[in-house]
């Protein structure tokens, strides 16, 4: 039967197993009856290391050891790999039918280094670790009998612990059970966490020679309170305090062992229940209890009577105190579970949002809002994009000061020809451990995120959840960089169709060029966002072609989509239902139908059917009527505002207007600054924002700082009512040079 030990317990089990390879000095791990290693191995020094990771390629690497051994009933020490250097292999059997294998070692017996030496050199000489390994090999300890017995029992006790916790994995009927409470116990393990003061209760319950269990925790260095008990007299007991070193209490917190006291009612050190008004004790139990925060604690078998039989209740009360330190963690656990799922949640708005930024800078600031939501509550974030220019970056919990430094610093470190695959954690020397996660694309370095954690183990713990973010973020670099590719080849399509059809039919591109123009300034008039503007703007770019020729190159879907909706709307007349047109759409017809007044019938007969369609321009009458209200109340009232705010334009050349001498004065009296004057005179000549872009060899986000100065300087709000006050003081120019 397989047993699939639950999450919650793994990590107990885990940790005691590391408690005890760090006390024992040996190497431990877990394997179940077929040799899968169950736990990850204790290791200490490179040694154990390079032995573990020469396994690590193996399928069930101990199987082999377990079948020369065949089955056991107790545990078995061998020597296979180098005689003198022993190990254990100890048998746990749950009682399900599933037993699982402790392996422990290696120890040197007094008197065999030289033997051990000899047998070592003949098997690894040829090992590229060799001279490491032998270094290692020889400061081992020799351990004398008594040095090995008491490390086996310490991993027995570690053992009879893990078969206690490993029997809760499966649900049994509590007859079948040794030990009720044991059991008990390990079943709200299993659950969630072991609450003292329920086990003490269960224990009072059970165990009736011990009339009163009490639980002492140290607050202080040195200074422990009681802070749970259960049974007779336990209110007298509940808060007494004892100082390490003290009387019989004291002295129990200063060993790692059980003490046991029997008698003691005429020993002068009880007075430490005297005082309190209880009953003197008989017979004492001090079990130490290792719980998470490092500090230490004391479970407390008190009776009464002198009937007690200590052998009898010290093993399962030692089980209880070994749980107790399991249960001490419990409730972090729980409370560092629900961190984690919070932390996954965030991590799947992250999935969902971080692809859909349109630039690094968008990415990057989305990288720290997630981060600085994230439940572990980090000190400081850092995202660096490295480009050309030198890099980018988007900072939390930083001083300004401080970023410079620090970029010089990760850009000596890593670069894209030289740069770590996984996250690190480089500590700072305020303090501080810095997360640096490498973003990475195509095997190619993009830049970093550096999380700050007040605490190193507070970085080791939230790894996976940042290096996942990471991830994530690296993924929406390469779907911007994509982006940016597929944009940049759709411009260089759109400049190709707009030169050859300037060359076929100049009145055609006439038409569209006034179209584009028209429909951004419209999208902005009614306040549709500047995405959308664009898209209208483009959308009139490529009214002239025929969809089938335009979606043969897969670019420019949402202004193909727009296109497709006026093409719908063009061919109702008297049917029942009018199709289902955007507002964006609507207006675009207005736009397109309003210019194509305008336009010259006889050079618009001159087009090349396989790729142009003018009908755009003529859309009917009728059908314009039946658009919506709202947006033909918009429009109507859009070319009143057009035609008030630019008087007679249509007679005027933007050549003209930036040759006027009337343009000089306002500049100066505006203070514009030259390369201001370079994007005032571009938007006169009616460019987009991204036309002025890539006209001046700038970013759109520059352009779009450059608009809000030249707006805050001329006193405007939007690129109509500059062109209308140039206009004004062109004419009042005229009319005064004309008096």
């Amino acid at each position: 039967m397989k047993v699939v030990i639950p999450d919650s317990l793994m990590g107990e089990i885990q940790e005691l197993q590391d408690t005890f390879g760090s006390v024992t000095g040996q190497a431990i791990v877990l394997t179940d009856q077929a040799g899968n290693v169950v736990t990850r191995p204790t290791l200490f020094g490179i040694f154990y290391q390079k032995m573990f990771n020469s396994l690590q390629g193996m399928d069930r690497p101990f199987e082999p050891a377990l079948l020369r051994i065949g089955p056991l009933s107790h545990p078995a020490v061998l020597e296979e790999w180098v005689p003198g250097l022993k190990y254990v292999v100890s048998p746990l059997v749950p009682d399900y039918g599933q037993t699982y294998y402790l392996w422990s070692g290696l120890y040197m017996e007094e008197g065999t280094r030289e033997l051990v030496l000899q047998a070592f050199e003949a098997k690894m000489r040829n090992h590229p670790y060799y001279e490491m390994l032998r270094a290692e090999v020889t400061a081992m300890p020799e351990l004398s009998r008594e040095g090995i017995g008491k490390i086996r029992r310490k991993l027995s006790a570690l053992g009879n612990i893990l078969s206690k916790l490993l029997a809760g994995c499966v649900l049994k009927p509590l007859e079948q059970r040794r030990d009720l409470v044991i059991s008990q116990l390990l079943s709200n393990l299993e659950k969630e966490f072991l609450k003292i003061e329920v086990v003490l209760q269960q224990m009072a319950g059970a165990f009736s020679d011990a009339e009163l269990y009490a639980f002492a925790q140290e607050e202080e260095a040195g200074q422990f309170t009681v802070k749970y008990c259960a049974g007779k007299e336990a209110n007298l007991l509940m808060d007494a305090g004892f100082q390490q070193g003290d009387g019989f209490l004291g002295q129990a917190v200063l060993g790692r062992e059980p003490r046991h006291w029997q008698g003691i009612a005429k020993d002068p050190r009880s007075i430490f229940f005297s005082q309190r008004g209880m009953t003197q004790p008989e017979c004492l139990s001090c079990y130490p209890v290792q719980i998470h925060s490092g500090k230490k604690a004391l479970l407390l078998a008190i009776a009464f009577g002198a009937t007690r039989q200590i052998q009898d209740f010290a093993q399962h009360e030692q089980n209880v105190a070994a749980l107790l330190g399991v249960s001490g963690r419990g409730e972090r656990l729980m409370q560092r579970e629900a961190l984690r799922n919070e932390a996954t949640q965030r991590l799947k708005e992250a999935a969902r949002l971080l692809p859909q930024a349109v630039s690094t800078q968008e990415l990057g600031n989305g990288v720290l809002d997630m981060i600085m939501g994230m439940p572990f509550s980090p000190s400081s974030v850092l995202v660096f994009f490295e480009e050309l220019t030198g890099g980018t970056h988007y900072a939390k919990g930083w001083r300004q000061e401080e970023i410079a430094p620090y970029i010089r610093d990760l850009q000596t470190r890593y670069s894209s020809q030289a740069f770590l695959s996984s996250a690190i954690i480089h500590d700072e020397t305020g303090g501080q451990a810095l997360l640096e996660c490498p973003l990475i694309t195509d095997q190619v370095f993009k830049g970093i995120l550096s999380v700050g954690f007040r605490r190193r183990s507070e970085a080791e713990e939230w790894l996976s959840f940042t290096d996942c973010l990471a991830s994530l973020a690296s993924t929406s670099i390469r779907l911007i960089e994509k982006d940016s590719r597929h944009t940049k080849q759709a411009e260089v399509l759109l400049d190709h169709t707009l030169q050859y059809l300037h060359t076929r039919n100049p009145e055609l591109h006439r038409l569209c060029s006034e179209a584009a123009s028209m429909a951004y300034e419209l999208a902005r008039y009614t306040g549709l966002p500047e995405r959308e503007a664009e898209q209208m703007r483009t959308a009139g770019l490529l009214a002239p072609f025929k969809l089938d020729v335009l979606l043969r190159y897969g670019f420019y879907p949402e202004e193909i989509s727009l296109l497709k909706q006026v093409d719908q709307f063009a061919s109702f007349y008297f049917t029942m239902n009018k199709p289902s047109v955007s507002v964006s759409a609507q207006l675009l017809a207005l736009v397109l139908h309003h210019i194509g007044q305008s336009a010259d019938k006889e050079l618009l007969a001159d087009t090349d059917p396989q790729w142009l369609d003018p009908s755009r321009f003529s859309l009917d009458e009728y059908v314009a009527r039946e658009l919506h209200s709202e947006p033909r109340t918009s429009f109507q009232s859009f070319l009143r505002s057009r035609s008030a705010a630019q008087p007679e334009r249509s007679g005027i050349s933007a050549a003209k207007l930036l040759n006027s001498t009337a343009l000089k004065t306002p500049k100066e009296e505006w203070g514009i600054s030259p390369r201001e004057e370079e994007v005032l005179e571009l938007i006169i000549l009616g460019k987009t924002n991204r036309e002025i872009a890539s006209t001046l060899f700038i970013s759109e986000h520059t352009v779009k700082n450059h608009l809000s100065r030249i707006f805050h300087k001329m006193d405007v709000t939007d690129r109509s009512q500059i062109i209308a006050l140039v206009y004004k003081r062109m004419f009042d120019s005229e009319r005064i040079e004309t008096s």
